[in-house]
């Protein structure tokens, strides 16, 4: 048996974390760009701690019952990680290049 109960918390965390990737390439240019990106920047940290905490504990209560891991919700938090680097990455791209909006 696989616990999966925790699953949940992972698609909510890549949901926001896609959401921000999406706002941060749509985004036209703003007043408060450096306040943005602080934001951007805590948001992506948070998430990925998050994740990994969740991802642990998923892991322990898989040890203590004595069932078999999730292997879905490692490879949703590897996703949570790559988008949330991206988003890091993009919102400091567009506030030192000027990239073009869409």
């Amino acid at each position: 048996m696989v616990i999966e109960h925790l699953r949940p918390i992972f698609y909510v965390i890549l949901l926001f974390s896609i959401i921000i990737m999406l706002t941060v390439i749509i985004k036209k240019k703003s007043v408060h760009n450096l306040i943005i990106t602080f934001y951007i920047v805590t948001f992506s940290i948070f998430a990925i701690i998050l994740s990994g905490i969740t991802l642990f504990q998923s892991g322990m209560i898989a040890d203590e019952t004595g069932n078999a891991g999730d292997e879905i919700s490692f490879y949703l938090f590897i996703a949570v990680v790559i988008i949330n680097v991206v988003n890091i990455a993009l919102s400091f791209l567009k506030k030192t290049r000027r990239l073009p909006s869409l």
